[in-house]
């Protein structure tokens, strides 16, 4: 009888006539086939993420590194066994989320507004981590990638038609400085450049994770092939000449608002509603056509608010412009409350369109306003209008593209902690749609854009000027998908793919027990 040593050092018998076995190099002889982050302490991993976290953030951030930052979470996440590593990793998002908005928490704002604005998106981005994890465990590698890259565009989705966060939520909204990737909201929409870059990053991470990365080169060569179509597609569409009618319009700009001492007194407030008017007079000297106020631009007790829409009208007559006066009537002092609004005024002299702001920033004293949308058909363009933090809400800018809008005009005031973001957010609602965006902002910068949200018009708030924007937009639409068929295809698709990873982890589950 033949005998050999295990590998514990025991002595086995062998049948005689049978071969042995090939003998089995030592384990330390043996090179070791370890993925690139197995050689990654977790206690790292969750650090790298939560720099990628910070780095990625709505001002100062690094665009393209929003692409990866979720890769680190990932990883970490393959890591975590039992209920303690989940809990660390939810404190470690718990803190990094809130703290990636303290560039913009500026004053006037109360550092408080951190937090509820900050956990909601650490509980969004935990929960998508943790249930792309569980789907990669219990349906594999493929399933578990799609199911990721379903989850981030369904969260990106809820965010912006569920919540009054808007289009803040979103992990396409990191990229609103860049006009090529942009593009593709025309298509799919916020939810849809999510879908992308979370692809990626779940490609990414698979890559790391894998012993042998080689056999997993498909999927990044698709992902690179989506990446470079989306590009090119951006590149192509920006080449577009719109060659139709143009119009010149304004935006008339004022320095005063609200401040650490409230309101304003009634002497200070006259000043700056002559001041106002005079701005006016000089963009119709300059051509405009239109003339729109920044929001909350003057503020009025409720018993001299039909004086100064009676002196619009004479202005409006006066100059042959029509005139949007963005206004705050004051409703009540304690606790301060106002009614956050714009009345239209044609060059005739005739008020046709009244807006309440729809959707007041979260802790802002303006009422809510609820009356349908509107737009009005004028010689040169069909208009309609929103105030500042609604155009944060794609959904209210879909319903301007169904009335039929050329051109939207957003009264807005910022603060210096969302200069510029906040008004390149909103030139994704010009993309989206295919009009132009004329958005006047006291504070931050004003902007006009076109249908492919190129700039056509820029004035910076922190430079000397006298506060009045012309610029020269065109009118006529350019027609989209994602005005056709809003969130709905990658809903839809996301949905489908989650579903079908549901019932593989189920029938996999039912077929252990």
């Amino acid at each position: 009888m033949t005998t050999i040593t295990a590998a514990s050092g025991a002595t086995l018998p062998l049948a005689a006539g049978h071969p042995a076995p090939a003998a089995q190099p030592a384990p330390a002889a043996q090179p070791a086939l370890r993925a690139v982050a197995e050689r990654l302490p977790t206690w790292l991993l969750a650090t790298l993420g939560a720099l990628a976290t910070l780095l990625t953030g709505p001002r100062w951030g690094i665009a393209a590194l929003a692409w990866l930052a979720p890769v680190p979470y990932l990883l970490y996440a393959r890591r975590a066994r039992g209920w303690r590593p989940w809990l660390a990793l939810l404190g470690v998002m718990a803190v990094v989320y809130p703290l990636q908005l303290l560039p913009i928490v500026t004053a006037p704002l109360p550092l408080v507004l951190i937090f509820p604005f900050g956990l909601p998106a650490a509980g969004g981005a935990f929960l998508v981590v943790l249930a792309s994890e569980q789907l990669r465990r219990r349906t594999g590698e493929v399933v578990g990638l799609f199911g990721f890259a379903a989850l981030v565009a369904l969260l990106d989705w809820v965010g912006v038609r569920w919540t009054e966060l808007g289009a803040w939520s979103t992990t396409a909204n990191s990229q609103v400085g860049s006009t090529t990737v942009i593009q593709l909201a025309a298509l799919f929409g916020l939810p849809g450049i999510g879908l992308l870059m979370a692809w990626l990053a779940g490609v990414v991470t698979m890559l790391l994770a894998s012993p042998q990365p080689g056999r997993r080169w498909p999927h990044l060569v698709a992902v690179t092939a989506a990446l470079l179509a989306a590009l090119a597609y951006g590149s192509a569409r920006l080449d577009g000449q719109h060659g139709g009618r143009t119009v010149t319009v304004a935006a008339v700009v004022t320095d005063l608002g609200l401040g650490p001492q409230g309101i304003p007194g009634p002497a200070a407030l006259a000043a700056n509603t002559d001041t106002l008017f005079a701005r006016s007079r000089l963009a119709a000297s300059r051509g405009a056509r239109l003339v729109v106020w920044n929001e909350a631009a003057t503020l009025v007790e409720p018993a001299d608010e039909a004086a100064l829409l009676a002196r619009g009208q004479r202005e409006a007559r006066t100059l042959g412009v029509d005139l949007v006066l963005a206004y705050g009537t004051i409703v009540s002092r304690t606790p301060l409350l106002l009614d956050n609004q714009y009345r239209f005024i044609t060059s005739e002299g005739a008020v046709v369109d009244t807006y309440r702001k729809h959707h007041p920033v979260p802790g802002e004293p303006s009422m809510r306003g609820t009356a349908p949308l509107a737009a009005v058909t004028r010689p040169y363009a069909r208009l309609a209008g929103a105030i500042c933090y609604d155009y944060d809400f794609p959904a209210l800018a879909r319903e301007h593209g169904r009335l039929g809008a050329d051109l939207v005009f957003v009264p807005s005031s910022d603060w210096r902690g969302i200069d510029p973001v906040h008004t390149l957010m909103a030139r994704v609602r010009a993309v989206e749609n295919g009009f132009s965006v004329l958005r006047a902002t006291r504070w931050a910068p004003s902007a006009a854009f076109d249908g492919y949200g190129r700039v056509r018009g820029w004035m910076p708030v922190t430079e000397h000027n006298d506060r009045v924007m012309v610029a020269t937009v065109p009118v006529g639409r350019v027609h989209t998908l994602y005005a056709a068929a809003g969130d709905a295809p990658v809903v839809a698709a996301s949905a489908a793919w989650l579903a079908l990873a549901v019932t593989l982890a189920l029938r996999k589950r039912r077929g252990h027990g």
